[in-house]
């Protein structure tokens, strides 16, 4: 297994919106730190489209970095509107997405289902800030609009996800979706509804600890629900007070049973630490990585860094 670093490095470092030079600066940081895998963003159409012109450039500093981008996102919430063009438009962007994962050689792409089309009275549940990155609300207000038909709403992500699991497989790569709490896919069960409605055998969820244990989700059941249905891990540690998610061994995750279960399901993919905040993340993950290799050592485990 390899221990790779999310998006949420650049995010919580530099807040959002960013600029692709900051994106750029944010890699030869993982670079000195000595990371060598991690994952990559395009944070809505404006950056996304930044990323792919300079992508002749970011291919070199990856090279000259020995940094390999495993997993691309594209976040883009018109991808799941209701209407029809907009969603169009968005599908389009992720081609363009699509080919920019390509040119990076990364083995995955990644999309979400986004909050339903509801008005929400305290902000989304899960949420990018400008100044602070991630936002979670933990006891959203909504008032649901008349009319709302979710048969509509569900039908769309389906379709969506059909249509982006077939540009992946043009590309050779299997599509993740990204389960997160408050939006139209965030439990184990609704994520083994939705890979059976899309059907498509490169459609496969990415397996988020800290999400699932704020669904209060039992992290080591839903590895065994979500067997040979996961083609990522992100890892972070939780409480399910909240949706905070925490560096490895600070909230109530059984590891040592996570990593059990892992090695019996021979599961040789990424673990990308999901956590941050706008000071240096650097410590907990140096911690996480060493409490995860401690863990790994004793089930005859190797873990990369």
């Amino acid at each position: 297994m390899r221990v790779s670093v999310t998006y949420l490095y650049t995010i919580f470092r530099y807040g959002y919106p960013h600029s692709v030079e900051d994106t750029f600066t944010s890699l030869q940081e993982l670079h000195k730190l000595g990371f060598h895998f991690l994952e990559m963003e395009g944070l809505g159409p404006g950056h996304l489209r930044s990323l792919y012109n300079r992508r002749n450039a970011l291919v070199k500093l990856l090279e000259d970095s020995d940094l390999h981008v495993h997993n691309f996102c594209v976040v883009d919430r018109d991808l799941v509107s209701l209407d029809i063009a907009r969603r169009n438009l968005a599908l389009e962007r992720f081609k363009m997405g699509a080919d920019l994962a390509d040119t990076l050689g990364c083995d995955t792409l990644h999309i979400a289902s986004y909050p339903p089309p509801v008005r929400y009275l305290d902000g989304t549940p899960y949420r990018l800030d400008r100044k602070a990155g991630y936002r979670f609300a933990d006891h959203p207000r909504i008032r649901i609009p008349d009319g709302l038909d979710w048969s509509l709403v569900w039908r769309a992500l389906v379709e969506s996800c059909q249509i982006c699991a077939d540009v992946a497989a043009q590309h050779g790569k299997t599509l993740l979706m990204e389960p997160r709490v408050g939006e139209v896919a965030a439990s184990v069960d609704s994520l083994l509804r939705l890979i059976e409605h899309v059907g498509r055998p490169n459609f496969k969820a990415n397996f988020d600890t800290a999400h699932f244990c704020a669904q209060r989700e039992n992290v080591c059941l839903a590895l065994v629900k979500l067997r040979g249905r996961f083609a990522n891990i992100h890892v972070a540690d939780n409480d399910p007070v909240n949706t905070e998610h925490v560096p490895i061994g600070e909230g109530i995750i059984d590891w040592d049973e996570f990593f059990r279960l892992l090695k019996l399901g021979n599961y040789d993919g990424y673990l990308g630490l999901d956590f941050g905040k706008r000071r240096s993340p650097v410590p907990a993950y140096r911690r996480s990585i060493a409490y995860m290799q401690a863990i790994a050592s004793k089930l005859n485990l190797r873990l990369e860094v």
